[in-house]
């Protein structure tokens, strides 16, 4: 052990030497630009659309960035929203027409991150093998077509999808009924078609036979903006490191995608009903991080052209700005 002679370390040296050596067990604090609120929950969906969450934690993201996540899995962006005002989430997946009606009706949201556009083949309406309505979306008429929730991008893309096939936007009634649960009740003949999203569709088609009406992201809504992750504005304001550091994470986690699509294949299971087997065949959507405001824009009017937003907001104001 090295001996410091009074005679020649001064007081400064000293305190130097024993900074170094307690720096690297000292906690990190707020002063040190860590988050304020280093664990937080997160509401998502048993969907591949929240793969980038997974694969965060699973790989030490958000780890890296002083967060310990856990996982609440919700019915939709909707019922998330109760949670994200009462507390019990901090953040939540959810899809951004429940997020833009919320805000019209006085409940304060913020759009934290991108999560997911529309890709052809990412959400399906289905129906049984046999059915009339095999490529047949004009046959929709009068039918019963299951969405995960109403007043939502289910419905918004139902209707759009009716529309595109040339008839009137209220033409078939919409049932709510959760994802998971989807399957079965269009095998008991409980509904006619179901809106799937991944890996409803792969799972309806694998076990059912099931065939494809239309494609869900059609004519006007290609490449639609699906759903992002939302908090409310009082835990954004009192939390902008915590936010900042689920932004970065998410954000590492989408470019390791990007960077090997295979990663959520890999991973699906883990959080989907999606045996291994399956997981290879999904339809996979563009996953998204940063939120441009215009693309929550676009969102906003098509909802106001569909009568589900009754007055204008200020899109921008909702968007948490990024680092």
């Amino acid at each position: 052990m090295p001996v410091i002679r009074r005679s020649t370390a001064p007081a400064l040296a000293l305190a130097l030497v024993l900074a170094a050596c307690t720096a690297p067990t000292a906690s990190p604090s707020a002063a040190d630009g860590a988050p304020e609120q280093a664990e937080i929950t997160v509401g998502t969906l048993p969907i591949v659309d929240v793969a980038p969450i997974h694969i965060a934690i699973e790989e030490g993201l958000f780890a890296a960035e002083g967060l310990t996540v856990t996982v609440e899995v919700t019915q939709g962006g909707a019922a998330a929203i109760p949670a994200l005002v009462g507390g019990d989430l901090d953040i939540a997946y959810g899809a951004w027409p429940s997020f833009l009606i919320a805000n019209s009706q006085g409940l304060e949201l913020r759009a934290v991150a991108d999560g997911t556009a529309a890709r052809p083949g990412f959400t399906e309406l289905l129906a049984m093998p046999g059915s009339a309505l095999q490529a047949n979306p004009a046959g929709l008429a009068g039918t019963r077509i299951a969405v995960n929730t109403l007043g939502n991008l289910g419905e918004l893309a139902v209707r759009s999808a009716l529309v595109e096939a040339g008839l009137e936007a209220d033409a078939a009634e919409l049932v709510e009924i959760p994802f998971p649960d989807m399957g079965a009740a269009l095998e008991r003949g409980d509904v006619d078609v179901i809106w799937a999203s991944e890996p409803v569709a792969t799972l309806a088609r694998e076990t059912l036979g099931a065939v494809l009406v239309i494609d869900s992201y059609v004519g006007s809504m290609e490449g639609f903006p699906v759903a992002g992750y939302q908090a409310s504005a009082e835990f954004v304001d009192a939390n902008p490191r915590t936010v900042a550091a689920f932004q970065r994470a998410l954000s590492a986690a989408v470019e390791r995608i990007a960077n090997d699509p295979e990663l959520v294949p890999g991973i699906a299971p883990d959080f989907t009903s999606l045996e291994p087997e399956l997981a290879s065949h999904v339809a996979l959507p563009d996953f998204r991080a940063r939120l441009d405001p215009a693309d929550l824009q676009r969102v906003h009017d098509f909802l106001l052209e569909f009568g589900l937003l009754e007055s204008e907001l200020d899109v921008e104001a909702l968007v948490v700005p990024w680092d």
